[in-house]
């Protein structure tokens, strides 16, 4: 692994001090009492179901009664398309099983049969004369496959007389299918009969997919009345029971980090700046090594997620509990990770300590903001059933943490270095360039709707009903591709619930109206009070570009002073350089209070030894520095 990786003794040793630093963090999110693994390890398919499985059943250990009022409906889809889900990804690893095995024919057709059986449960609530004649047009379709089975048992050792018990069988499933006997229990054995037969080398490896298949199916079997009324707490308990105790019975473990791949996400360079931190700065390296580790662990769970864009329905309702999952893991990293506590072990006579401090308060406010930002969106999503909505939101959710998780990596390591932030992050987009986003992008939707609304004033006046509608449908889509962009989760929580509000009056306007002409006058008020919504909004936004060109100006000044002071003046000259930058930097107080608390501690150091005022000033001047780079970024 050394000479694949071109890693050396020294970069495994620093790997392992950083997943040591973060043990606590990165327990995996599932365990199971140990199991002896099955013969030639796991395939790609069972992997990917292996992962499916602890996900869900991950987000069915963090859900509670609590939250059953939400969107009560939809997480009973959710539920529901979950499950199924994992039951074609169980029938996806039976058939890689079998090509990897390079079984014969009969087996699969086996196999099969077996999963259709057990899948084709009766519907509650049907009579027995609708069951009958159910099962007999299934056993109608898969008698070429009982044929073939029988015959290729028939050559086997003890084939004669499992074909005798099987044939003995289907007559007594017959006789119950006619009304002269149990239908359930003779088909119950004639599932037991027909799992008898699987050859014994492959029994042990499909038991577990069989297994899981079986349950999946009961379980969605169990929820299907309930989930006319929506979703209930006893339906969840029980299939959460149910799946725990099939995970505990496989002694599957879904680990948060794989070795392999932190090594992969870990490059040269940041190996480099990490061994000079650790040997440096032990408290800071633990820090860092910790948020770091957490990072890379919560990206690779964002990454393994596809795009819902081009999904099935199923698919996008199936990665709903992923998404709480990473809801829960960001509340979960600001308050173990970034914990404040933390900053108390940290040296403050390290130049990058000030800086750190400022970064992991800033941190906790981030993680919290994308966590409630992730489930009011999604509540939202869900509370509209809406399958293409709900595909737009997972897209734009899955967008928008991936680029905060890299933009907090980025920053955390441009505090010991902005060279290798700049070379590793270089498309890692800050807080100040995503408002401007957000700006730029309802300027744009200004410059769309208000050109319209003296016409449509003018449709109302003449009471011209027809072009009125076609006006509004046009303002709407405007409205609805706004809310559908990656730009809308942008917005903070209460501006963004206020704008989803009026956008979907609007819409429930316009969508089959009893009294159209009405409904045209009561969208046109609700258009209107959008656009002031906007339009106040917008003024909020263009109203920091002067403050932030003001600050920009005062940094800039700044950076002279701490320069002509770096020259060496003396006397008068110093006094009065020294005075200027006081009176220059207390600008930034009101937005900015991490420059005054460097300015202060300059000041008693120029005040204590003036010889050692040095390195002070140039905490101040990289502060300085970095504020100018962000701040001319946001004004592009």
């Amino acid at each position: 692994m050394i000479r694949e990786k071109g890693l050396s003794r020294t970069d495994l040793a620093l790997l392992e001090d950083i997943l040591k630093e973060g043990a606590g963090d990165l327990d995996p999110l599932l365990e199971a009492p140990p199991r002896e693994a099955p013969p030639g390890g796991e395939s790609p398919a069972q992997a990917d179901l292996r992962r499916s499985l602890g996900l869900f059943l991950a987000f069915l250990h963090q859900f509670s009664p609590r939250r059953l009022g939400e969107a009560r409906t939809s997480m009973g889809q959710v539920m529901q398309h979950s499950l199924a889900r994992l039951g074609h990804l169980a029938e996806a690893a039976h058939r890689e099983m079998m090509v990897e095995q390079a079984q014969p024919a009969w087996v699969g057709l086996l196999l099969d049969l077996l999963a259709s059986l057990r899948v084709m449960a009766p519907p509650l609530g049907e009579g027995d004369g609708t069951l009958r004649t159910l099962w007999a047009a299934f056993l109608q379709d898969h008698r070429e496959a009982f044929r073939q089975i029988l015959a290729a048992l028939q050559a086997r050792e003890n084939g004669p007389e499992a074909v005798a018990r099987l044939n003995a069988q289907m007559k007594a499933v017959n006789r119950a299918i006619q009304g002269k006997g149990r239908l359930e229990e003779s088909l119950a054995r004639l599932a037991e009969q027909l799992e008898a037969c699987i050859p014994p080398d492959i029994h042990a490896r499909v038991e577990p997919l069989i297994l899981l298949q079986h349950v999946v199916s009961n379980l969605r079997l169990s929820l299907m009345r309930p989930l006319d009324r929506g979703i209930h707490w006893p339906a969840v308990e029980q299939v959460r029971g149910s799946l725990r105790w099939l995970w505990d019975h496989l002694g599957w473990v879904l680990p948060r980090m794989d070795a392999g791949l932190f090594q992969d996400r870990v490059p040269a360079e940041l190996r480099r700046l990490l061994q000079d931190l650790r040997r440096e700065n032990a408290a800071a390296f633990s820090v860092v090594a910790r948020a770091l580790a957490s990072h890379i662990s919560l990206l690779r769970l964002l990454e393994s997620l596809e795009p819902a864009s081009g999904a099935s329905t199923q698919e996008r309702y199936a990665a709903v509990p992923t998404f709480l999952v990473i809801e829960s893991e960001l509340g979960r990293m600001s308050d173990r990770t970034y914990d404040p506590a933390r900053a108390t072990l940290l040296d403050p006579g390290q130049p990058e300590v000030p800086r750190l401090r400022a970064y992991l308060r800033q941190a906790v406010l981030s993680l919290r903001q994308d966590q409630g930002t992730l489930r009011s969106l999604l509540q939202q999503a869900l509370a509209g059933q809406d399958s293409d909505q709900l595909a737009h939101t997972l897209d734009n959710l899955r967008g928008l943490l991936v680029n905060h998780q890299k933009q907090l990596m980025g920053e955390l390591v441009g505090i010991f270095s902005p060279d290798v932030q700049q070379r590793l992050f270089p498309e890692s987009p800050s807080m100040m360039e995503e408002g401007e986003r957000l700006r730029l992008r309802i300027q744009r939707l200004w410059e769309q709707v208000p050109p319209l609304q003296g016409q449509l004033l003018l449709s109302m006046e003449l009471q011209d009903w027809p072009r009125l509608a076609l006006g509004l449908a046009q303002a709407y889509r405007h409205m609805l591709a706004f809310r559908r962009s990656p730009e809308f989760p942008l917005m903070r929580r209460p501006d963004r619930e206020e704008a989803e509000r009026l956008i979907q009056d609007l819409g429930r306007l316009l969508e089959s109206p009893d009294e159209v002409a009405q409904a045209l006058r009561d969208g046109m008020e609700v258009l209107g009070e959008l656009l002031r919504f906007l339009e106040l909004f917008l003024l909020r936004i263009n109203a920091r570009v002067p403050l932030i060109r003001q600050d920009l100006e005062v940094a800039q000044e700044g950076l002279q002073l701490i320069a002509s002071l770096q020259e060496g003046p003396t006397g008068a000259e110093r006094t009065r350089l020294s005075h200027k930058l006081i009176q220059t930097a207390k600008r930034l107080g009101v937005r900015d209070a991490q420059a005054v608390a460097l300015l202060k501690r300059w000041i008693r150091a120029e005040r204590s030894q003036r010889e050692g005022s040095l390195p002070a000033l140039e905490q101040l001047a990289a502060h300085l520095r970095h504020l100018a780079v962000r701040l001319e970024a946001a004004l592009g």
